[in-house]
């Protein structure tokens, strides 16, 4: 009992000594990236560090390659903080590399940074180099934001094929909650709701949702607007 009670002690102590995570995104959305086979799988966040989990894909039947530059750096967009790169996995430092054998063959690497600070909204993973250096800007940490941009693909995808009431639905869930920092997403779907319900023929609903518009404080919002006023023929 004591032998079990003391191994007990020190395994606790052992975990207390481990960086605690304090947040982790998953396959977070770029808006802008050099390199559209490089995939961000995963960003774990903790009081110590960042790391950061990528996945590249070979698109080349020969020749391809790929290695990490040790002027990386990771940078909270909206602030200007960087943090510069301390350590990698599973990829070698340039100026070696490692060398795909097949097309679809896909490398898993992380880079490790030093913590970011407070709670960024928007990173950008840059890559400073002279030769196929990546540029990802724009990574978006939010997960509702992340799930509405992906929700707006599908609607828009349900919207062009004709099914209404599939694209109604994944509207709706869109602009159930607005974010703090809405993207065009937001406004785009509620252009989309109105336009469908005055194409459904429901156009006290239209007109509803339109008022709506009118009072969300979305960007972009008269230019919405004016074209859906146009197009509908209401003043």
């Amino acid at each position: 009992m004591q032998i079990r009670l003391v191994f007990s002690l020190i395994t606790l102590l052992w975990l207390t000594d481990l960086p605690a995570q304090i947040r982790v995104v998953k396959n977070p959305i770029v808006a802008q990236q050099s390199h559209s086979e490089l995939k961000i799988d995963e960003i774990h966040f903790f009081a110590d560090s960042t790391i950061v989990f990528l996945t590249i894909t070979n698109r080349l039947k020969e020749g391809g390659w790929f290695c990490a530059d040790r002027n990386i750096y990771l940078e909270d967009a909206k602030q200007f903080t960087r943090r510069k790169l301390v350590g990698v996995k599973g990829i070698p430092w340039c100026p070696d590399s490692h060398k795909f054998t097949s097309i679809g063959e896909a490398l898993s690497f992380s880079l490790s940074f030093p913590a970011m600070p407070g709670e960024p909204e928007l990173l950008n993973l840059i890559e400073q180099c002279d030769k196929a250096c990546f540029v990802l800007k724009g990574i978006i940490l939010d997960e509702k934001l992340n799930r509405d941009i992906r929700l707006f693909d599908e609607g828009t995808d349900y919207f062009v094929n004709d099914n209404l009431d599939k694209a109604l639905e994944v509207f709706y869930k869109i602009v159930e909650e607005i974010p703090s920092n809405p993207t065009h997403v937001y406004g785009y779907s509620y252009y989309n709701i109105i336009r469908i319900h005055w194409q459904k023929g429901n156009k006290e609903e239209a007109l509803r949702w339109l008022k709506q518009l009118e009072l969300s404080g979305l960007p972009n919002t008269k230019y919405f607007i004016e074209n859906l006023r146009s197009e509908m023929s209401v003043e």
